[in-house]
């Protein structure tokens, strides 16, 4: 081990200049970052964090943790999608184009390929790239306060898409006046600024291509969908966004609008999953069980005003929903919700999805077991706490199986994964094969991280392995290699509310 912990102090000017640039580079993204905001980003990331090995100093490797948690946080907390994180082997959706334009699936890689920060925060992108492609031997990892500063970085850039389509609804409303001191619209009477709203989630609802210049169009657009059943409930989410940032009645800042946008975005994921479970309860009642809806019952269903089931084969099959069984193809009910066809709001950088329900199961596994592998029977007993025991035997068996020599089950490893599908096959997709090789990824790294510090090799040894005993290993770890980089469907529109954009 002496080797090894000479080999993490062979660069260590290098580490630190790394991990250097990386803070410079949030310091800069985080300027817009309230500090309410940045520990609610911390607390929701904290107990998947705290289920990862670390090494002596609490930090995790660099590059394949990174991007699994960003990922997790916002299909979570918000059901976003963002471009250059979808999860490995989901198609890829170009802005304004439909899943039936899906194009080869991605591998996955590092948080520096997300669109947003390689076109917006570009030195940002470039730290990160170096932080993820250190050898591990010189790197610094990652503390719980990196990433959350990171994705909190991330959403603050996100979030800040939405003011183009906040400018464009003053104009759309008339209010097209600009304060010449401060380059932004003056401040407005509170019943303006509720149009301004209105108009902006009609503008972030549709996604692109959106009309951001003809105000007549955008006009009859809002009328149509004042007499359309959904409006009293966006009217009111609108509404509590507004009365949230405003404490007293009378003429509306610029400041004050642009905040409550920021609520409507975050919020916005949440307040659309009723239709998603709309969408599940309807696929529910043709399931024939563990989760799974016959191809030709699922494309024969009824047309829903909301959403129907019209995706073809092909794109069912290339997204990782459909299954075949005994000459039966299936739609596997938590795949479909999941997948880029039910998502809405596309933008340049993100769209937003159905929430990833997933995501909450493991996070309470996460919370309760408070460690990165347990004993079969502490995992069954968090199981009764979150489901019925109807199936426990049948799940305890399979769990048995992942077992490894220690007596120990690993959350963090794509055996674990199809496991939760088979214990919640409502609510946990079943993972792709890319998305199994992309945690094998993360398993190989965090070994490689643990064999050089003897003091978290101690603490975690249930999961340290020699790193040529992993079933796959980053590219970065040979001494010498290179381095280099690592419609249809839901919610259709009430007939004549948004054809006209």
């Amino acid at each position: 081990m002496a080797s090894a912990q000479m080999m993490r102090r062979d660069k260590p000017k290098a580490a630190v200049t790394v991990h250097h640039m990386l803070q410079a580079g949030l310091r800069q993204g985080l300027v817009e970052v309230s500090a309410d905001r940045l520990l609610h980003v911390e607390e929701s990331l904290r107990a998947s964090y705290e289920a990862f090995p670390k090494d002596a100093r609490g930090n995790v490797p660099p590059h394949q943790v990174l991007p699994a948690l960003t990922r997790a946080y916002f299909s979570k907390e918000h059901g976003w999608l963002v471009r250059g994180l979808e999860s490995p082997g989901a198609p890829v959706i170009a802005p304004g184009e439909s899943h039936q334009d899906a194009r080869l699936p991605v591998t996955g890689g590092g948080l520096y390929e997300v669109q947003i920060l390689k076109d917006k925060a570009p030195e940002l992108a470039r730290a990160l790239k170096d932080t993820a492609l250190s050898p591990v031997a010189v790197s610094a990892g990652l503390s719980l306060g990196d990433i959350s500063r990171t994705v909190a970085a991330l959403e603050q850039l996100l979030l800040e898409e939405s003011l183009p389509l906040l400018r464009a609804s003053y104009f759309l409303n008339g209010l097209d006046n600009v304060d010449p001191a401060e380059r932004l619209p003056p401040p407005v009477a509170e019943s303006q600024v509720h149009e301004v709203l209105l108009s902006y989630l009609l503008l972030f609802r549709h996604g692109l291509p959106r009309n951001l210049t003809d105000s007549e169009s955008h006009q009859r657009l809002k009328q149509r969908a004042k007499k359309t059943a959904d409006w009293p409930l966006l009217s009111q989410f609108e509404v509590q966004a507004l009365n949230e940032v405003i404490h007293d009645p009378g003429t509306i800042s610029w400041a004050q609008a642009r905040e409550a946008v920021e609520l409507i975005a975050t919020r916005y994921g949440h307040w659309q999953q009723s239709e998603c479970e709309d969408m599940k309860s309807t696929l529910m009642k043709m399931d024939t069980g563990a989760g799974r809806v016959k191809l030709q019952d699922f494309h024969g269903s009824p047309k829903h005003p909301h959403y129907q089931f019209t995706e073809k084969e092909d794109y069912l099959a290339k997204a990782g929903i459909l299954v075949e069984e005994d000459g039966e193809k299936y739609v596997l009910i938590a795949n479909y919700l999941l997948g880029p066809s039910n998502c809405i709001a596309s933008s340049e950088y993100f769209a937003v999805c159905c929430l990833n329900q997933c995501e909450t199961v493991l996070s309470q596994f996460e919370m309760i077991l408070q460690a990165p592998a347990a004993p079969v029977a502490q995992i069954m007993q968090a199981v009764g706490r979150l489901r019925d025991n109807s199936t426990a035997s049948e799940l305890q068996e399979s769990l048995k199986i992942l077992v490894d020599d220690t007596g120990a089950v690993v959350l963090h490893s794509p055996g674990f994964r199809k496991w939760l599908h088979q214990a919640f096959p409502l609510e946990c997709p079943r993972p792709t094969a890319q998305e199994d090789a992309a945690e094998e990824a993360e398993l190989a790294e965090a070994r490689e991280w643990l064999e050089m510090d003897e003091a978290a090799r101690r603490k975690w040894q249930p999961l340290v392995v020699h790193p040529s005993e992993c079933t796959r290993i980053p590219e970065w770890h040979a001494e010498n290699s290179e381095q280099g980089p690592g419609g249809p469907g839901m919610h259709a529109e009430p007939e004549g509310m948004l054809t006209e954009v």
